[in-house]
């Protein structure tokens, strides 16, 4: 989900140039969020690390996708308790065509408003302080239409985790709006900057991961991540949409990312994404996410 794009790897001969760039942008984030991590994971919603066996920290509901993995609620929180992970600044630039503008609002309800201005590059982010190495992570999200077309989600729009040091400790993207197709996909990244390895829903990544049910559309979806070593599995609205099981899947503690960006159409952008972008809103747009849970692992 880092903006330098995974699509463009298995373009021809841009892959050497975008794997390199791609690493440089997450080692910049990497060392912020390892301070971050260090300085405040205790005081956060999140704990420090989320792994199997975590002590239950509350009673509550089963999840919506994948229970039979889940097995102690410890974390059940408003989105609006989620106001404090806003990393917009770091996240959102330096590169290119790229602003720092979103904006993060909670809203009635307690849910939280991740919105984008309009403005070609606008760009929003929450990062988790803590990390989560095996579990069960479930958010409520709202994913914004395009502006005149209501089958399409809205800019390079995302949920995620992902290490502090990549490629090595892992990325998985499982909702991951693709800006140069405007189709959904689910990622996973690990291996090393010179032996990158990826596995995805979508067509770059051959051989692909099965898709088990319908994608992602605009409007109101609970999204499921199932993490652990060896294995992910990714729920849309309780019906499994992909899974997969490999030692490829590494187990170590990853960040959760909430982003979206108003992908900026510049030569930049399109050597890395392998194209134009083409659901970038004219308009402003806002993601929400009503509510995240998480449950360690069986």
């Amino acid at each position: 989900m880092v903006k330098d794009g995974n699509l463009s790897r298995m373009r021809a001969e841009k892959s050497d140039t975008t794997t390199k760039t791609h690493t440089s942008r997450k080692k910049r984030h990497a060392a912020g969020l390892t301070v971050l991590t260090v300085l405040t994971a205790a005081a956060a919603a999140l704990p420090a690390v989320v792994s199997a066996g975590s002590a239950a920290a509350a009673t509550g509901p089963a999840p919506v996708g994948g229970a039979k993995y889940a097995k102690a609620l410890v974390l059940n929180d408003a989105g609006a308790k989620l106001a404090t992970w806003n990393r917009t600044q770091p996240f959102c630039s330096p590169d290119p065509g790229y602003l720092a503008n979103g904006a993060v609002r909670a809203g009635s309800g307690n849910v939280l408003s991740l919105t984008t201005s309009g403005t070609p590059g606008s760009c929003v982010a929450l990062i988790s302080p803590g990390t989560v190495s095996s579990g069960v992570i479930e958010s409520r999200i709202y994913f914004p239409a395009l502006p005149g077309h209501p089958g399409t989600i809205a800019n390079w729009t995302g949920f995620w985790l992902s290490g502090p040091n990549w490629p090595a400790d892992g990325e998985l993207d499982a909702a991951e709006v693709e800006p140069v197709d405007a189709t959904n996909a689910v990622t996973w990244h690990s291996g090393t900057a010179a032996n990158l390895f990826s596995k995805s829903t979508a067509p770059y990544f051959p051989p692909r991961l099965p898709i088990e049910s319908p994608n992602l559309k605009p409007g109101w979806h609970t999204v499921d991540i199932v993490y652990t070593k060896g294995e992910f599995a990714v729920y849309y609205d309780g019906r499994r949409y992909t899974h997969y099981v490999s030692s490829n899947v590494t187990g170590r503690p990853l960040n959760i990312y909430f982003t979206m960006t108003d992908t900026p159409d510049n030569s930049w952008v399109e050597s890395r994404i392998g194209g134009p972008p083409i659901n970038s809103s004219p308009q402003a747009a806002t993601m929400t996410v009503q509510y995240l849970r998480i449950w360690s692992f069986r």
